[in-house]
């Protein structure tokens, strides 16, 4: 019978300590559960949006203007449009970090997106923002912001 040596044996605690260290399988992804403008900023004012508002009431956004959108739970069709005109955003994924929501930085689960669009408004219009669950039954949820 052969002895197995020093380093075969390493070999299997370094394979055990990897292994026992690798991450669990994550929990199934977030349902898209809720989409919504919650910030419009331009030269003349920044705005916090109310939920459930459907129309900027601080002052008049002229200009250029952000639109920020705050999409909890993951989809898979994002779609932004200005007085019908599609637009293109930049989005930051956000993690839940124990008890705390923060932009990710390789630590913590995705729990969804917040987007912030770029557009020039010249006159009143309507955002709209709209989005499909990546889960069954993809569910579409949609936003419309008047912005004055």
């Amino acid at each position: 019978m052969k002895k197995a040596s020093a380093w075969s044996l390493a070999l299997f605690g370094c394979i055990g300590l990897w292994l026992g260290a690798a991450p669990a399988w994550g929990a199934p992804a977030p349902a898209l559960s809720e989409v919504r403008v919650f910030k419009v900023e331009s030269a003349r004012c920044t705005e916090a949006i109310p939920e459930r508002a459907d129309s900027t009431r601080q002052c008049e956004h002229r200009g250029p203007t952000k639109v920020y959108v705050m999409e909890v739970g993951l989809g898979n069709n994002s779609l932004a449009f200005y007085n019908g005109e599609r637009l293109a955003g930049q989005s930051t994924a956000i993690c839940q970090v124990g008890s705390i929501s923060q932009a990710c930085s390789g630590a913590g689960t995705v729990m969804g997106y917040i987007y912030v669009y770029a557009l020039n408004v010249s006159a009143q219009g309507w955002f709209e923002y709209s989005n499909s669950s990546i889960n069954v039954p993809h569910t579409t949820l949609k936003t419309m912001l008047n912005i004055r």
